[in-house]
């Protein structure tokens, strides 16, 4: 009989880790990520990571495929239901791959669009370096107002005139306020241009009803993860409400892009659409509230909060200036050794070639809100923060009470539960 590999026990004991010491250790603040419910997660192992569904629901390119046939027509449903969308694409397997899938769908090589600059929000797929580049599309800056953070539409508009975009991208990474759909989809009434809403970030929010909707603003395709505000398992949706528009995104997705879509998402998916119908708006609604509340926080201890002015964010994140407290890539180090994980994050002030140690810090409470925190707790993170910023506390020090802190939230919330308790 031959003995088990030594590898093979280092690969499952670092699984064991990573769960210790993410649930237990450690303050999540990236804006980015989320945690499943009970539930959900329980339905991540299953037959269905094994299988292919290549095609559409009823017309499959494989057999046996009855059952994700029944699955896949529940999350569409679902999915419809709660963003109110007349036509929806599920089958994206990341937020960057919708992007491009729009991109591919809606654009041909050489065409004009527009979309921010990254260090103004813009996730890389909308620039000439990503997706956008990939589809060989020429990239136009949105002008960005940096006291605001948002679109500058005064200078933005004549643009639009000028230059007759196929796509204008709105939405972003960092991504602070609602953007304004409905004046720009007015600006381009004489134009076929097409307006396409990153909403990856706020997708959740979106659900919520406590951001903006931007279909009913009039975008013409939305695309959001699924594993951001939204906390269901990593993948995407896209959301369209004109046919012509959704049966070319559609093709685009299949079989321009997608083959198999990872069919063991689906079953969790569904389950955190159901979680969204019925507390959604409870969630979303704390968790605007929790980032307001630390970005508060925060900027009375000292730090620099941007758009102070505006109100610091109406999305889950806040955006920190840390160029007093010595960087972005060195705090975020600080904070890790601290049980505090935060992402570095350019801002309008950086060039784009500083990304390695740009000027910001983007915090995101969406998670910690899932897991039961309110404003209460913002003040005991802010607390937390501006030991390591700018108290210089004892890194030490600084991550036992960030374990105390955890382990009074250590169960998702705005979820349905075995016993039947919300």
């Amino acid at each position: 009989m031959k003995s088990i590999p030594t590898e093979l026990l280092d690969i499952i004991e670092i699984v064991r880790k990573q769960e210790e010491w993410r649930a237990k250790s450690t303050l999540n603040l990236i804006a980015s990520e989320n945690v499943l419910s009970p539930i959900a997660r329980s339905l991540i192992d299953s037959d269905f990571n094994h299988r292919y569904a290549e095609g559409d629901i009823g017309h499959r390119e494989y057999q046996g495929a009855q059952f994700i046939d029944e699955l896949e027509t529940i999350v569409v449903r679902l999915s419809k239901e709660l963003f109110e969308s007349a036509h929806v694409e599920h089958r994206a397997i990341s937020g960057a791959l919708s992007n491009m899938a729009t991109y591919y769908a809606l654009s041909k090589p050489g065409n004009h669009i527009f979309a921010l600059e990254v260090p103004s929000g813009a996730h890389i797929s909308f620039r000439e370096f990503g997706t956008a580049g990939a589809r060989g599309l020429e990239v136009h800056d949105i002008p960005f107002d940096h006291e605001k953070m948002n679109i500058d539409l005064d200078k933005f508009i004549p643009m639009i005139e000028k230059v007759e975009p196929a796509i204008i991208t709105l939405g972003g990474s960092l991504f602070l306020f609602p953007h304004p759909v409905r004046q720009i989809k007015k600006a381009c009434s004489t134009l076929e241009t097409k307006i396409h809403y990153d909403g990856a970030h706020v997708l959740g929010l979106i659900a919520g009803k406590e951001f903006q909707d931007p279909l009913k603003e009039g975008a013409d395709v939305v695309t959001g993860s699924t594993h951001k505000t939204f906390p269901g398992p990593q993948g995407a949706l896209m959301l369209m409400n004109e046919k012509k528009v959704y049966k070319k995104v559609s093709r685009a997705i299949f079989p321009g892009l997608v083959s198999n879509h990872h069919l063991g998402r689906m079953a969790p998916l569904a389950i955190t659409l159901l979680e969204m119908l019925e507390f959604g708006k409870v969630y979303a609604k704390q968790t605007v509230s929790n980032a307001k509340t630390l970005g508060k926080v925060v900027d009375d201890l000292g730090l620099q909060v941007l758009a102070r002015n505006q109100g610091y964010t109406e999305s889950h994140q806040i955006v920190i200036d840390i160029q007093e407290c010595g960087g972005g890539k060195r705090t975020a180090v600080a904070l890790e050794q601290a049980g505090i994980i935060a992402n570095k994050n350019l801002i309008p002030c950086d060039d784009v070639n500083c990304v390695d140690d740009p000027s910001g810090l983007r915090l995101g409470v969406q998670e910690i809100t899932r897991m039961g925190m309110k404003e209460t707790e913002m003040e005991q993170v802010g607390e937390l923060l501006a030991s390591i910023m700018l108290k210089r506390e004892k890194k030490e020090q600084v991550r036992e009470k960030v374990k105390k802190l955890v382990s009074l939230f250590n169960d998702p919330q705005f979820c349905f539960k075995l016993d039947g308790e919300g």
